[in-house]
């Protein structure tokens, strides 16, 4: 026990150090928002790679595996790993602009409501991202629960609380603070996961056993639940069906590509080529990440075959930790499984008080950029921080289960409702707002609907609803009127009017 505290002291001293150097930087709102769009290749690689890899990660993918079988690499890896590889491109494209926006439902307001201050379209956007990235959070927090409760018995509630109390630190410096945080998690985060895979090599024999025993095994995942059909683990379908995995897949991959916090990401670095090159470079390093998780899912069946009645499969490598790793290598596994907690939850916190206070708040008082507006605007942004955090922690108290499968549901209403409004807005001029409004409700519908009822036909949920609302995009963008130049002269062209240039501002308050 004496070990893990030691070296969560030194990790969370680390985090504190970070935050506070970050912290210092914080001199206007754009600042707190974006790291003031300068961004480096470092900390941009660093605070993308960090929040690819939160508990959903971390715990929920080596759970997913051991319980649901190669299913998992072919729903969740094999879909972030395509959403990834895109996100070059995209990102390109948003941080493109001269004058870059500060937030996604500011991106929004620009492309398709450029003339309308209070505009009902960017409020409609942050309350849906709101409510989303407060889903996340509590999803982070619960993981944290897990593991500190599993290595020190103290209640998992307390051990909340305790999270709470590290994320509202890590946030009150604002986006680059919280970027130097993710690039110290980062690093540990690959530092434990290497250690908890070599430790699965050592145990089982190599990977040529943990495949034979993988493919064979009838073990049920948690004891007193039914043995599973032989070979059923090794299957790519596994037990969710061929409709569940596409779907699951390809909410993880389009689902990702437009996600909130991913474009936001896009926005910091200092230029659009930096921004372009920080994804590919998470790309290369994601690969040994996500190839220890899968020796660790799939050799823990083969090290725990049954866990004990009253648990979820996310306290699978918590406890493979627990009992078979050395306990400096142990303690470096579990902190890591912290850092990507802390690492993702204080990126969804942000983007929580942002949406709030920024997109919501601010716009409705149509309040203009100022040096005290902006010095009241993050006062508030962190006294929300605290105040959604306490919210978070209560709804991580009702642990809802499988890490993984939550995050799977909030990026498919997301790719739903988001995926023409942002790929169209980015590379097609003709996507008008008729077009944004009509995808993002029809998108929205049917997902709930598909997610609720199920889909017709057995279809994948996501084909249905990211289809409907695609197919919905086009039908009106063709029958309404061609949207205003200014809404979309910004991401297509490197010299624009000054029209265009007096709209950013106007949008961003800057005049």
């Amino acid at each position: 026990m004496n070990i893990y505290l030691i070296i969560f002291i030194v990790y969370f001293g680390i985090i504190i150090a970070t935050s506070i150097a970050g912290s210092k930087k914080v001199e206007s709102m754009e600042d707190f928002a974006v790291g003031g769009n300068k961004m480096g290749l470092l900390l941009g690689v660093g605070t993308s790679m960090a929040t690819w890899l939160s508990v959903a990660s971390v715990m929920g993918v080596p759970g997913n595996i051991y319980s649901r079988g190669v299913c998992a690499i072919t729903g969740w890896i094999a879909g972030w790993f395509f959403a990834t590889a895109v996100m070059p491109m995209v990102a390109y494209k948003i941080r493109r602009p001269a004058v870059p926006c500060r937030t996604f439902p500011e991106l929004i307001n620009l492309r398709y409501d450029p003339h309308n201050e209070k505009s009902p379209i960017r409020i409609f956007v942050a309350a849906v991202e709101l409510v989303g990235y407060f889903v996340f959070s509590f999803i982070q927090i619960q993981g944290f629960g897990i593991v500190l409760s599993s290595i020190t018995g103290i209640s998992y509630n307390i051990c909340c609380v305790a999270f709470m109390i590290i994320l509202i630190f890590t946030c009150m410096g604002g986006f680059e603070s919280v970027a130097r945080t993710d690039t110290a998690n980062a690093i540990l985060i690959l530092i434990g996961v290497i250690a908890g895979a070599v430790t699965v090599m050592q145990l089982t024999g190599g990977i040529g056993n943990i495949v034979e025993n993988f493919v064979t095994t009838t073990a049920p995942a948690i004891e007193g639940q039914p043995a599973l059909e032989a070979g059923v683990l090794g299957s790519s379908w596994g037990v969710f069906g061929v409709s569940a995995i596409i779907s699951t897949f390809l909410s993880n991959a389009f689902g990702s590509i437009v996600a909130p916090h991913w474009v936001a990401r896009f926005m910091a670095p200092k230029n659009a080529k930096t921004a372009a090159l920080q994804m590919f470079c998470v790309l290369l390093l994601l690969i040994p990440v996500f190839g220890c998780l899968i020796i660790i899912g799939m050799g823990g069946k083969m090290i725990l075959p049954t866990l004990p009645a009253g648990v979820t499969t996310d306290y699978m490598f918590p406890q493979l930790i627990m009992n078979y790793l050395n306990p400096v290598l142990g303690a470096l596994a579990l902190t890591a499984i912290c850092a990507a907690a802390v690492s993702t939850a204080n990126s969804m916190l942000l983007h929580c008080s942002t949406s709030l206070v920024y997109d919501i708040k601010r716009v409705l008082q149509d309040k203009k950029a100022s040096a005290e507006n902006d010095d009241k605007t993050t006062k508030e942004l962190r006294m929300w921080v605290l105040l959604l955090g306490v919210l978070a922690v209560l709804g991580a108290i009702a642990q809802f289960s499988l890490l993984a499968q939550g995050f799977t549901y909030v990026y498919g209403a997301f790719g739903s409702m988001f995926f023409a409004p942002i790929l169209f807005g980015l590379f097609v001029k003709r996507m008008n707002q008729p077009a944004a409004w009509t995808s993002m409700i029809v998108g929205l519908i049917a997902y709930l609907y598909c997610t609720i009822c199920g889909a017709p036909l057995g279809l994948p949920t996501f084909i249905v609803s990211a289809g409907l609302s695609v197919i919905s995009a086009i039908i009106i963008m063709n029958v309404t009127k061609k949207p205003p130049v200014e809404t979309y002269e910004a991401f297509f062209f490197d010299e624009v009017s000054e029209e265009t240039l007096r709209t950013i501002h106007k949008i961003r308050k800057d005049i």
